[in-house]
């Protein structure tokens, strides 16, 4: 799975902080999301507008551990594209992370066990 690098620049105290960031789903981005919010991650982190954002900002802090964006620059001062860059890259990296390879779904426990005899 290649990782996705996008630019994020934020002011912080006056300050431009520009970062190079990459985004690549793993199983550090889900226990950075459980730190953040609490609770158990899944699917349906992204049905409310505070799940959404502590998952943008967990796939940030868990793939960039020095960075120097915080949740509230995301909040509030992310552009409506950085949004959404950082939205494609979360959920296409995602996307891979979660789908199995054909050649792994060939090997899986009960595949090709199917029973042909009736019931």
């Amino acid at each position: 799975m290649k990782p996705q690098t996008i630019s994020l620049t934020f002011d912080h105290d006056g300050e431009q902080v520009s970062e190079q960031i990459t985004i690549r789903f793993n199983m550090a981005v889900e226990i950075a999301y459980e730190k953040i919010v609490g609770k158990p991650f899944s699917a349906e982190a992204l049905n409310t507008m505070e799940g959404t954002v502590a998952l943008y900002y967990a796939a940030i802090i868990a793939n960039n551990p020095k960075t120097e964006i915080t949740m509230e620059d995301l909040m509030l001062q992310a552009t409506a594209k950085q949004i959404a860059d950082l939205r494609d890259a979360v959920l296409t990296s995602f996307e891979q992370w979660a789908t199995i390879p054909d050649i792994a779904q060939e090997e899986m426990p009960g595949k090709g066990d199917e029973d042909d005899s009736p019931n």
